[in-house]
C-alpha cells in the first residue's frame, strides 16, 4: 500500500512529483530547488501549492533572501531534504514514480491515538517514521527538572528518525520524545535494517551516493552565497578561514559600535589563534528576526531583546551555539528551551555517512548562554539616588524654570529632608549593597527585604523587615530585585493600600516589578509623592529609540510621562564610562572563552 499523500497539501512526495525535471538542470538543482520552496510552503503557510509548481531553478537562485527570510535559509532546506525527500528522490531518478511503491512496501502503518508515545529521548531508534495524517510532537526533558519543551510538530509528509536510520547522527538513541499530537497521527514506520539493505541495490545505492556527494560537495558554497545576502545589510557573513568566530550583535545603539569595534579589533590583534567578527544589526532579537543570525556562530543580546522559546529554537537551526548577553539581567530569555536543546552536540561521525565540516557545524545546536553579571553595581546605586534627589527636590521642575528667567519658589517645589526618614531598599545583592552604603551616607533608616539576608548591610545598621513592614513604614522605597515569577508586578493594585501616603518610589532594576495600571492609578490617588524611573514595564517598543518625531500610542507611558511628580530616564542608570568598559570587556572575554572550549556551565559566566 502506497501512503495515501494525494490531495494533502504540502505532501513533499506530491511536491517532488510534480516539478518537472526539465526546469532544473541537474539532479542538486532539483533536490535544492524542491527543499527550498517545500520548506517555505511548510513554514510560512503563504504560497500556494499550484504556484510553487510553476518552479524553475532560476527563480531559486536568483531570490536568496526569499529563501533565507522564510525561515533558516537554503542550509536548513538541505537539511529538511535530506530527512524527508533524498530517499524519494533517488527512487524516482532510478526507477520512475512507480519506485514509492518499493518504498512503501517497507513500511509498516501504524494508527496512534493523541498521546501516544512513539518513542522516547534517549532510547535507541532504529526506525524512522513518515507521517501520512495528523502530527507527531517533539518535546525534549528539561536538565534538573521534571518539566518538556515542545520543540516542533511533525506533520504529512514529514519524517522523524531518518538521519539516525541513514547513519548521519553520531548516536542511535533519540534526540526527543515523539508523541502523537491532537486528534491522533497516521504514520509509516520503517526499519532501519530494512532500509539499509535496500541501499544494498547496487543501482539504488549508486544514485543516492551521487546525490548525495554532490549535495555535500556544492551545499557550503550555496549556503555562504545565500546567507551572504540574507540580511541585507550588505555584510559578508561568512569567510573562509575557519578560525573566525562569528557574531551577530542584536538591538545596537552607537555606544556598542563605538565601544565593541574597537575592543574586538585590540582582542584579534594580540589573540594568536580564534579572530572575533562582530557584525551589527539595529533589530531587536525576535522571532521574526532570529533567521538573520543564519551562518553565525554566536549573537549578542541586550536587554530588551527578545530570546523566547520560538527564537531560540530558530538560532538553534541557524545553528548559532551561544548567547552573550552584554547586560546581567536575563529574564527575557527561556533558559528552559536553551536548557532542553543545549543537549545535542554533534561533533563527528564514524558512520557510512559522511558529511561535511560546514553541515555539522550547521546540525550543532545551541548550547551555551553567558551575561555580565555585574558591570558597574556603583553606577546603577548611584543613579537610584540621583532620581530620588531629582524627585524629592523637584530638580527638573526648577532647572526648566530657571531657563525661562522664572526664579521664584512655591509649594510644588517643596522637597524633604532624607535624613532620619525611613528607606527600604528591596533587594540587597551587589547593587543593593552599594545602595544601602549610600542611604546609611544620609543618616536614614535603613531598612531591607530580601530572601537572602546581606550580613554586609545588617553590619551597616540595616534591619530586614517583611515586604509589608517596609509598604507600612517607608518613606522611600527602592526596588533593586530581579525580575522573576516571585517578584513580577511587586507593586501591584492589590498591595496600594498599605504603602504609607506619599511614598517616593524609586525604579531602577526591572519595569516588570510595577504593574503601571497601579502605579497610575496610585498617583491619581495621591499614595505616591513622587516616583522615579529608569526602566518601564513595556519600554521594549520605545527605549533605545528616538520618538520625538512619532505619536506614542502607549496611554499608560503617556500618563507618566505628563506627570509631574514623575522622573524618567531611558534605562540608562547603567551608562557610566566605567561600566561600558566592563560590560564590552566581560562579552568579549565570555566569546573568548567559548571560543577556547568551554562550554555551558563550564563558563564563568554562564547562565545555563
Amino acid at each position: 500500500m502506497v501512503p495515501s499523500f494525494a490531495g494533502k497539501t504540502g505532501s513533499l512526495i506530491d511536491f517532488m512529483l510534480s516539478i518537472p525535471m526539465a526546469v532544473c538542470h541537474s539532479q542538486y538543482q532539483y533536490l535544492t530547488a524542491a527543499a527550498a520552496y517545500y520548506y517555505i510552503l511548510q513554514t510560512c503557510g503563504g504560497a500556494q501549492p499550484h504556484l510553487l509548481f510553476k518552479i524553475t531553478w532560476k527563480r531559486l537562485h536568483h531570490y536568496p533572501n526569499v529563501l533565507l527570510r522564510a525561515g533558516g535559509g537554503v542550509a536548513k532546506s538541505l537539511t529538511y531534504v535530506w530527512t524527508s525527500g533524498l530517499m524519494v528522490m533517488c527512487m524516482v531518478r532510478v526507477h520512475g514514480h512507480g519506485a514509492l511503491r518499493i518504498v512503501a512496501k517497507l513500511m509498516s502503518p501504524l494508527d496512534l491515538v493523541e498521546g501516544t508515545i512513539l518513542i522516547r529521548e534517549g532510547t535507541p531508534q532504529d526506525t524512522f517514521y513518515l507521517v501520512d495524517s495528523g502530527v507527531l510532537v517533539r518535546a525534549k526533558n528539561v536538565p534538573d527538572s521534571a518539566e518538556t519543551i515542545d520543540l516542533d510538530t511533525i506533520g504529512p509528509a514529514a519524517t522523524s528518525g531518518f538521519l539516525h536510520v541513514a547513519g548521519v547522527e553520531d548516536d542511535d538513541v533519540a534526540f526527543a520524545t515523539i508523541t502523537a499530537g491532537k486528534g491522533g497521527c497516521r504514520c509509516y514506520a520503517a526499519k532501519g535494517d530494512e532500509f539499509r539493505a535496500l541501499c544494498v541495490n547496487p543501482t539504488f545505492s549508486a544514485q543516492l551516493i551521487s546525490v548525495l556527494t554532490k549535495v555535500v560537495r556544492t551545499a557550503t558554497k550555496v549556503v555562504r552565497a545565500t546567507v551572504s545576502t540574507g540580511s541585507g545589510s550588505g555584510v559578508d557573513l561568512h569567510t573562509s578561514n575557519s578560525s573566525v568566530f562569528k557574531v551577530l550583535c542584536y538591538d545596537t545603539t552607537q555606544w556598542v559600535t563605538d565601544n565593541f569595534t574597537p575592543q574586538i579589533e585590540k582582542y584579534n590583534d594580540h589573540e594568536g589563534g580564534m579572530n572575533i567578527k562582530m557584525d551589527f544589526t539595529q533589530d531587536r532579537l525576535s522571532e521574526g528576526t532570529a533567521k538573520f543570525a543564519a551562518g553565525y556562530d554566536a549573537v549578542c543580546l541586550f536587554v530588551n531583546d527578545t530570546a523566547d522559546s520560538n527564537a531560540i529554537r530558530i538560532l538553534s537551526l541557524c545553528g548559532v551555539k551561544m548567547i552573550a548577553m552584554r547586560c546581567a539581567g536575563f529574564d527575557r530569555v527561556d533558559v528552559q528551551t536553551a536548557k532542553a536543546l543545549g543537549i545535542r552536540w554533534v561533533q563527528g561521525s564514524n558512520s557510512s555517512f559522511s558529511v561535511s565540516t560546514d553541515t555539522k557545524r550547521f546540525l550543532e545546536t545551541l548550547r551555551s548562554i553567558a551575561r555580565v553579571p555585574a558591570y558597574s553595581p556603583y553606577a546603577v546605586a548611584e543613579h537610584a539616588i540621583a532620581l530620588l534627589m531629582s524627585v524629592n527636590r523637584k530638580i527638573a521642575q526648577a532647572n526648566q524654570r530657571v531657563k525661562m528667567a522664572d526664579f521664584t519658589l512655591d509649594s510644588s517645589l517643596l522637597g524633604i529632608d532624607i535624613h532620619g526618614k525611613n528607606v527600604g531598599v528591596m533587594g540587597t545583592g551587589k547593587i543593593g549593597q552599594i545602595l544601602c552604603t549610600i542611604v546609611k551616607g544620609f543618616g536614614a533608616n535603613l531598612y531591607a527585604y530580601d530572601v537572602f539576608e546581606n550580613e554586609d548591610v545588617k553590619a551597616m545598621g540595616g534591619q530586614y523587615v517583611s515586604s509589608d513592614t517596609i509598604y507600612e513604614k517607608c518613606d522611600v522605597i527602592f526596588l533593586m530585585m530581579p525580575l522573576l515569577a516571585p517578584t513580577k508586578h511587586t507593586i501591584n493594585k492589590t498591595m496600594l493600600h498599605k504603602l504609607k501616603k506619599g511614598v517616593i518610589l524609586i525604579n531602577t532594576s526591572r519595569g516588570g516589578l510595577i504593574d503601571t495600571g497601579a502605579l497610575v492609578e496610585g498617583l491619581s490617588k495621591g499614595i505616591f509623592g513622587g516616583v522615579g524611573l529608569d526602566v518601564y514595564e513595556n519600554e521594549s517598543d520605545y527605549f533605545f529609540q528616538d520618538w520625538s518625531a512619532k505619536a506614542i500610542n502607549d496611554n499608560q507611558l503617556v500618563q507618566l510621562l505628563g506627570n509631574n511628580r514623575v522622573v524618567m530616564t531611558p534605562h540608562q542608570a547603567f551608562f557610566t564610562k566605567e561600566a561600558i568598559d566592563k560590560i564590552v570587556s566581560t562579552t568579549v572575554e565570555n566569546l573568548d572563552n567559548f571560543c577556547s572550549g568551554l562550554r555551558g556551565g563550564e563558563l564563568p559566566n554562564s547562565i545555563c
